[in-house]
């Protein structure tokens, strides 16, 4: 005759440790399983742009960031004019020098549309200025998206 007995004791408390076990082992499993099926409805596709945004516009003639002994004065600057002018933007403000010394002024100004895309870079230099005095400056870019916004980046050099 054939032993089919397996060969672990047969002790009534490790029996029933084992087949508890082995429930929890196949409810977990079950879970798992269970986990993996989704109701949801399957995703739509989102709507792309079927045309490309045309290139932006960029005039600068240095690097922002890349003059040496610069300062961020950003608050320096005040920006007065910022409007589409029918083909173009007209961007203008004034620049006031807070420093204690005369000093020259580089200022990008960055056309931004509502996702935060730069339309146009522009680079504005403002002559030197003594110390508490202030300065008009003015630019013109040739953008004609509507609803940007007008961003500066503003950089004092010592004279």
């Amino acid at each position: 005759m054939l032993n089919l007995r397996s060969s672990l004791p047969t002790s009534s408390g490790r029996t029933t440790a084992r087949g508890a076990i082995v429930a929890g082992f196949a409810v977990a499993l079950g879970l798992v399983l269970a986990g993996c099926t989704d109701s949801a409805p399957e995703p739509k596709p989102t709507p792309t742009a079927t045309e490309q945004a045309e290139a932006g516009i960029t005039d600068i003639q240095d690097t922002p960031g890349s003059g040496e002994g610069l300062e961020g004065a950003l608050a320096d600057a005040e920006v007065k004019t910022c409007e589409l002018a029918g083909d173009h933007w007209e961007v203008a403000g004034t620049v006031t020098n807070s420093s204690e010394a005369a000093a020259s002024y580089r200022i990008y100004v960055s056309l931004l549309t509502e996702g935060g895309d730069t339309r146009s870079l522009t680079q504005v230099d403002v002559d030197p200025i003594d110390a508490g005095e202030s300065a008009d400056w003015k630019t013109s870019v040739d953008v004609q998206d509507e609803a940007l916004d007008c961003v500066l980046r503003v950089e004092r050099y010592a004279s």
